[in-house]
């Protein structure tokens, strides 16, 4: 991987700017901020400016970049984070200009996503994306000679070299990349095959998804300690896709999938790096949109959310809202949907009842007698359908049965 820049508490200036809508740039710097503070700086400082129309060199107006030269230096800042996506060449002006260390909305999600990959997966879909933005930026980063000196030929040979070993290097990444995304296509196959629905959880990063998935872990027949995802309060804290088998009381069965959460205008590159595993969204039999309800913003989260379920296809699907955290907050009622608080169990009950009448509505309850000369088919019932009540007779066992419509085909022939 790329390695992650040093960052650590490093003195911090944030820069913005917007032309029209207030109250959206307000809350993208504040969003800003988060991100920066998940990416360990220090935050001293915003400078915003209204823009009359953007500065083809340095994006921001010329009494802007003077005001901001004179805050990096009077503040010590060791790092200017923009909330705008600037183009090479803004890049490199406006760190010219400031003398200090620049880098954009983009550059800092992307370096964030480094921090946090763990699994061999997401670290070569954060590599990719790296490295596709890297090529974005070759000139400024690795040194463009002719730029520089105004002279051709050396120059744009070492330029051009860069270029094809970034590129190569893509290129072997994403072929590695595509075998492990084959390799989850076949389990996807054999969970089909099986028969096992599949819930998604989805959501702005940091609305609880990680720990709505521990709470419902929970509700398991079959608890294991090892199996719980971690969790941490930061945009980001996780990046991997991970999926439990959840067994009911009742035996009924679902896979559970925590997703990588959304976050406003999230890179092109990180969209397209993590697109595949993104697509196991389109493929669940059911989806749980999370949604903090404790943040002021939770609206327009969850329209980003929507959007970006949109943008990979995502249809026919059923989505059921849980409004997360009434912990913090829980005087809102909006919408329909689920309120809970996954930290503190509380409604957890109603949601998996809710996810029990989308999954399993094809089941019903019937009385079956099974001879006792079947006993293995009473072993079959006992550990893939729920058993209400169960009486030994004369004739054999009498049950009241709960199951699948599949089962229910294979055994109506013991309908009593």
């Amino acid at each position: 991987m790329v390695d992650i820049l040093e960052m650590k508490n490093e003195r911090t200036l944030l820069v913005g700017g917007y032309t029209d809508d207030e109250d959206k740039f307000a809350y993208s710097m504040e969003e800003l901020e988060n991100l920066a503070y998940s990416c360990e700086l220090n935050v001293v400082g915003r400078i915003t400016q209204k823009l009359r129309e953007i500065n083809p060199r340095t994006y921001y107006g010329k009494g802007k970049i003077e005001e901001i030269k004179q805050y990096v230096i009077e503040n010590d800042i060791e790092v200017v984070v923009t909330n705008d996506d600037l183009s090479t060449s803004q890049l490199k002006n406006i760190q010219e200009e400031i003398n200090c260390r620049v880098m954009d909305r983009t550059g800092l999600i992307i370096d964030i996503f480094a921090r946090r990959a763990k699994t061999k997966e997401a670290i070569l879909q954060v590599e990719i994306a790296q490295l596709q933005y890297l090529l974005s930026r070759l000139s400024l980063l690795s040194g463009n000679f002719n730029e520089r000196l105004g002279l051709r030929g050396p120059g744009e040979t070492k330029f051009e070299l860069d270029r094809r070993k970034l590129e190569n290097r893509i290129s072997i990444l994403e072929k590695e990349l595509k075998e492990m995304v084959e390799d989850r296509k076949i389990q996807r196959q054999r969970r089909i095959k099986n028969e096992i629905p599949v819930v998604a959880l989805v959501g702005y990063t940091n609305s609880g998804k990680s720990t709505l998935m521990n709470t419902i872990l929970e509700c398991s027949k079959i608890q294991d300690e090892d199996k719980k995802v971690y969790v941490e309060d930061m945009l980001f804290a996780t990046l991997e896709t991970t999926t439990r088998q959840i067994i009911l009381e009742d035996n009924k069965k679902f896979l559970l999938t925590d997703t990588v959460g959304f976050v406003s205008r999230l890179p092109h590159q990180l969209v397209k790096a993590f697109r595949s595993t993104l697509e196991e969204i389109t493929e669940a039999d059911l989806i749980l949109h999370v949604i903090d309800i404790s943040n002021k913003n939770f609206e327009r989260q969850l329209k980003t959310t929507e959007q970006v379920l949109k943008e990979i296809g995502v249809s026919d699907i059923p989505i059921i809202h849980v409004y997360n955290k009434i912990d913090v907050n829980n005087t809102l009622t909006v919408g329909e949907g689920v309120f809970i608080s996954a930290k503190y169990k509380t409604n957890i009950d109603i949601l998996i009842n809710k996810i029990r009448e989308v999954l399993f509505s094809d089941y019903r309850t019937v009385k079956m007698l099974i001879p006792y000369s079947q006993g293995s088919i009473y072993s079959v019932l006992k550990e893939h359908a729920y058993i209400k009540e169960e009486e030994y007779t004369d004739k054999g066992i009498e049950i009241i049965v709960e199951l699948n419509s599949i089962l229910y085909e294979k055994y109506k022939h013991l309908l009593k």
